[in-house]
């Protein structure tokens, strides 16, 4: 295997891996999240099912990038939804270790929409 087709394994695995046990974390116990969400997601949804959502949401967008279905439109959705999570946290919290942790997988989610590298995926399109 050559180095980018390497590189660019890894990255889909990173952050399939952070989706899918994140998301799994949050369909099992999802009570610890709901101090997480934004206000207007409580009122909207309830806090419990708008973590149990969040969550099947997460597993499946991890699965679509380590498999490489669509990629590039789900790590462009990833990375949406990281930035989603990182405004929600300094909103709540102000600057806190949990951001600097998910703007390196914003960054990384980035970094696979802009790769063209499509080794081993599902779909090659887009």
């Amino acid at each position: 295997m050559n180095r980018d087709r390497a590189r660019h394994l890894l990255t889909r695995i990173a952050v399939a891996l952070v989706f899918i046990v994140f998301g799994t974390w949050e369909l099992t116990n999802p009570g610890p999240w709901i101090a997480f969400l934004p206000p207007a997601a409580i009122a909207l949804l309830g806090g419990k099912t708008a973590v149990l959502l969040h969550g099947a949401v997460m597993v499946a967008i991890g699965l679509a990038v380590l498999s490489g279905f669509y990629l590039r439109i789900f790590a462009v959705i990833a990375a949406l939804m990281m930035l989603a999570i990182i405004g929600s946290l300094l909103y709540l919290t102000g600057y806190i270790d949990i951001v600097v942790r998910d703007s390196a997988i914003f960054l990384l989610a980035c970094s696979l929409a802009l790769d063209d590298t499509r080794y081993l995926c599902v779909v090659k399109k887009f």
